[in-house]
């Protein structure tokens, strides 16, 4: 990772079978690098990782997909930014695409009119401020502070891939934090390649499910907030589903949401035990 700010890089490889744990050892030998048995999945991995960073007592963490790279400048502008703006827990910079040919095309969603409403006219105006608050980003590259992950805890292990950023976002929130995007910081997100896999129904109803332990496992909405938004996210799917003549989707939709129904119950406290194992892993290591 190529920078002009001083970084000490881990690298958490899960069990890849392509040679690149040789690579690293090889071409990158002041990397260190930590080797899983198994793939774990993108929250398990990551908070590895986070809990080695933390063990070297870093000030801040960067979290880097493995598709995504940065400038020189990246790491240095987000970290003065953390400076001056303490009560933002998650600094984000902007996501161009691999050919730096535009933006990131799921990144956008998160900075449009609606989420972040002067960000592109104070960038055609030339006024732009070094932080804009929104309600969420993706995780494919976070400045957070330790001190952060150490009131709050760590990603969610119970999401596998997906999923496991927004129930962060929903914590940091809950905890008083803000989360921000910074448009002079940039790192290119190379994924424009990816072929769009066909979906099933196993896999639907696996996306579906995530899509409501993400909704119940908000600690800023009451049980009450999070059952009337699971029927309304679920109801939408199913007469979608039924006036395209979906019959089985439609089924499926209403199968999830009796079983989905109670997770607002069965979740309600994830916040809170997240929070104890990160104080209980302190308190090991002290």
């Amino acid at each position: 990772m190529e920078s002009s700010y001083s970084v000490q890089t881990i690298v958490v490889d899960d069990a890849s079978t392509d040679g690149s744990k040789n690579k690293i050892k090889k071409e990158y030998p002041d990397v260190e690098l930590i080797e899983s048995d198994q793939n774990r999945g993108f929250s398990a991995v990551n908070n590895i990782g986070i809990k080695r960073a933390i063990d070297k007592a870093t000030d801040y963490i960067f979290l880097l997909n493995m598709d995504a790279w940065i400038e020189p400048d990246t790491l240095g502008i987000l970290i003065n930014i953390a400076e001056s703006n303490p009560d933002y827990g998650i600094l984000s910079p902007m996501h161009l695409n691999g050919s730096n040919s535009g933006f990131d095309r799921l990144f956008t969603r998160y900075v449009d009119s609606k989420k972040c409403p002067t960000l592109f006219s104070d960038i055609y105006l030339n006024q732009v401020k070094d932080v804009y608050p929104v309600k969420g980003v993706n995780a494919a590259a976070w400045l957070v502070k330790s001190e952060v992950f150490k009131s709050i805890g760590l990603f969610e292990e119970l999401f596998f891939m997906y999923g496991q950023d927004d129930n962060f976002v929903d914590r940091v929130k809950f905890y008083g934090y803000k989360i921000g995007i910074c448009p002079n910081a940039r790192i290119y997100h190379d994924r424009e390649q990816r072929t769009k896999k066909l979906v099933d129904i196993r896999t639907d109803t696996k996306k579906q499910h995530k899509r409501l332990k993400v909704i119940s496992m908000n600690p800023n909405d009451s049980i009450l907030d999070k059952l009337v938004l699971l029927l309304q996210k679920q109801m939408s799917d199913f007469l979608i589903n039924l006036k395209s003549g979906k019959i089985l989707l439609a089924i499926q939709n209403i199968g999830v949401l009796l079983y989905g129904i109670f997770y607002p119950f069965l979740y309600r406290n994830r916040h809170k035990k997240l929070k104890q194992e990160m104080e209980d892993y302190l308190d090991a290591g002290s």
